[in-house]
């Protein structure tokens, strides 16, 4: 059987909770790949998403994955260091390199389903495009046309995150479906005695823009080990990228310091760049906001599901919010001259 006749029966199998069917499918595939070189990286990373799918159905189901087929390992670890990735299954898997329509993989075939990978797909893809150019700003003063052209071209993008949260929570059901229906997907799995967290939509690569907006100087301990944590889910130049960025001013600060200049108030050069970099504040914090109003509402202390994809609690996603909050309202004050 086809690769992709055995991942459209997987909703099926995972229906029925046919742990027997899920480990014989799951086995299928890995020899199947033993007896293919895989040469091209596209290739490697469809036949790591496809393994995933079954790894991650059966992990839900209480069968350890590596147990029930152990010949795997070896193959895993080998796609993951030929990738630089996780050895496992990860949200741009389930996500980006998710083939669209017919052939699209899915742990339960549901509608609700399709709209949170669709929301991975387009945020994460979207991410990627803005994160480099937002990160060249480096090579050009705030006093520079085109530091504030870049900074409103990227708000203007990324308006589209908050328009793909409100989709979400316009039609997906945070607690009887994500909590309790697709959440179990993406639990973790213990590789070659290492632990991997699941493919959860919080490893979307937002952390790349609020490093280089915001939060490089202006976070905590709390929020430098959630992304030192997420990061090692991305791709190799994300973590190039985000590690590159680690010392250096945020957007915020180097227009603050212009503003904070004391030969006088700054060009109108300066003020636009200021306008663009909160326009983006403002749209992750709006962002935040109903992401956070998802997350509140399936995972509650009252609940058992009280902490979150990849072990993130509400608790933290808030202290998030109030971080990015703080920091855009630090902005504004700065723009109109206001000094706390």
């Amino acid at each position: 059987m086809s690769a992709d006749a055995l991942l459209a029966n997987l909703p099926a199998m995972n229906a029925a909770a046919d742990v027997r069917e899920l480990a014989k499918a799951f086995r299928q595939l890995v020899w199947r790949a033993r007896e293919v070189e895989l040469l091209r990286v596209p290739d490697r990373l469809a036949a790591m998403r496809d393994v995933g799918m079954f790894l991650s159905s059966l992990q839900r189901h209480g069968v350890e994955p590596l147990e029930a087929v152990p010949e795997a390992t070896d193959m895993l670890l080998a796609w993951g260091l030929s990738v630089d990735m996780v050895p496992r299954d990860t949200v741009l898997h389930y996500g980006v390199w998710n083939p669209a329509g017919k052939r699209q993989r899915m742990f339960l075939g549901d509608r609700q389903e399709n709209v949170l990978i669709d929301a991975v797909r387009v945020g994460t893809m979207l991410i990627d495009e803005i994160a480099p150019t937002l990160a060249g700003l480096a090579q050009l003063h705030p006093r520079d046309v085109a530091f504030g052209e870049i900074c409103h071209a990227a708000a203007d993008q990324l308006e589209t995150l908050p328009e793909i949260m409100n989709d979400v929570y316009r039609n997906v059901d945070p607690v009887k479906f994500y909590a309790s229906r697709l959440g179990p997907f993406m639990t973790d799995v213990v590789v070659a005695d290492r632990q991997y967290y699941g493919p959860a939509p919080v490893h979307v690569p937002l952390y790349l823009i609020d490093r280089l907006v915001w939060s490089s100087d202006h976070g905590d301990a709390d929020l430098r080990y959630f992304q030192n944590d997420l990061v090692r889910y991305g791709l190799p130049q994300w973590r190039r990228l985000f590690q590159h960025t680690e010392r250096a001013p945020s957007l915020v600060t180097r227009l603050v310091r212009e503003f904070d200049h004391p030969a006088g108030p700054p060009a109108t050069r300066v003020a636009d760049a200021m306008d663009g970099v909160i326009r983006i504040m403002n749209g992750l914090v709006t962002f935040r906001t109903t992401h956070n109003l998802l997350a509140g509402g399936a995972y509650t202390d009252d609940s058992r599901y009280s902490t979150g994809t990849a072990g993130v609690s509400p608790g933290l996603l808030n202290h998030i919010l109030t971080l990015t909050r703080d920091c855009a309202q630090y902005a504004r004050s700065r723009r109109t001259g206001t000094r706390s």
